[in-house]
């Protein structure tokens, strides 16, 4: 998958609005998540970056880009002793932009390797804001609506769709054990949700996909253990979090 570069979003900053500064320990993993996406500078960046980020070492970080205005949150979504994942939120005036950040250790000392965004093309929001704008639905249609306003939902918001679907989802899961297919099916249209599957690499989860285009998609997976769980890289699945027990959303790149 191409690297995604560090200014693959220029913002627009029309408002006011200063960022909550945190204290975090220098070097720890959270205190260069901070550093790149919310202080306006980052001294010896160069010190703290590794691997595919090496390549552009003057690319302005996300903090640089904003320079004290929106809103900037994180939280970690991957923990070992030698990796590390924040999901980090970044609001601005009109819109929630998701991150993802890969840390690595390098000798004892951490280090940014990736950031990533889940992007779109184009037309995937032109189709949808079309859609939007009809007078009335055929089924496919309010079907297909449903499922490009997910597709393009920020992770924040997808998961409180999904938990106030839950009984739906839960449902879907029964149909789908159980071979009941017609079932299944409507139950998908009825979530947004364009196929349910299994794959052999991962026993145990159920994936529920709401779309896909080329190598992107998005969509939730059922399994009785996050260790049953795909690994979340800076390639293949860039985000994938628990929303309820037993349940994760999931973003492919």
């Amino acid at each position: 998958m191409k690297k995604v570069a560090l200014n693959i979003f220029v913002f627009t900053l029309l408002f006011s609005g200063q960022i909550n500064s945190q204290q975090f320990a220098t070097g720890s993993p959270e205190w260069l998540v901070d550093m790149f996406f919310v202080k306006s500078n980052f001294p010896d960046k160069a010190y703290y970056i590794s691997g595919e980020m090496m390549e552009e070492p003057d690319q302005k970080t996300i903090g640089e880009e904003l320079n004290g205005e929106g809103e900037v949150s994180f939280h970690q979504i991957k923990a070992t002793n030698s990796t590390c994942v924040f999901a980090v939120e970044v609001q601005t005036e009109s819109k929630t932009i998701d991150f993802y950040i890969y840390l690595v250790k390098d000798n004892d000392n951490w280090k940014i390797t990736s950031v990533r965004r889940f992007l779109l093309p184009a037309f995937v929001y032109t189709i949808r804001d079309s859609l939007a704008n009809l007078k009335s639905f055929s089924s496919n249609d309010s079907s297909f609506y449903l499922s490009l306003k997910l597709f393009t939902m920020a992770d924040a918001d997808l998961k409180n769709y999904f938990n106030s679907n839950l009984n739906k989802f839960q449902e879907l899961i029964v149909a789908f054990n159980n071979n009941l297919k017609d079932k299944a099916d409507k139950l998908l249209g009825s979530v947004g949700c364009n196929a349910i599957y299994t794959d052999k690499k991962y026993p145990g989860c159920v994936f529920i996909q709401i779309l896909t285009f080329e190598t992107l998609e998005t969509g939730f997976i059922q399994a009785a253990d996050a260790i049953l769980l795909p690994q979340i890289s800076f390639q293949g699945y860039i985000y994938i979090e628990e929303v309820s027990p037993g349940w994760f959303i999931f973003r492919t790149i």
